[in-house]
């Protein structure tokens, strides 16, 4: 059966390369971001699901699981990204 991973911050930077890095692998990926809206380039791959998750709002992060275990059954992985400031 195929993994699956959720990675936070997968926007931009170290986030979005990893979720590429996972896809190409053949992983599912959950990819999460605080404006999926504006996703250009994860969205276009098969084994991603993009979707709205911000780690400071319980709901956002409970909807994102749910979206993930929806579409490929279950979570493997995390993968946090944390920004310094």
């Amino acid at each position: 059966m195929t993994k699956t991973i959720l990675i936070t911050g997968t926007s931009s930077g170290l986030g979005k390369g990893t979720a590429r890095l996972f896809a190409h692998e053949g992983w599912n990926v959950v990819a999460t971001m605080r404006r999926p809206e504006e996703e250009r380039d994860l969205v276009q791959l098969p084994n991603v699901l993009v979707t709205r998750l911000d780690v400071q709002d319980r709901v956002s992060i409970v909807s994102a699981i749910e979206a993930a275990i929806a579409r490929f059954e279950r979570i493997d992985a995390v993968f946090k990204v944390v920004r310094r400031q």
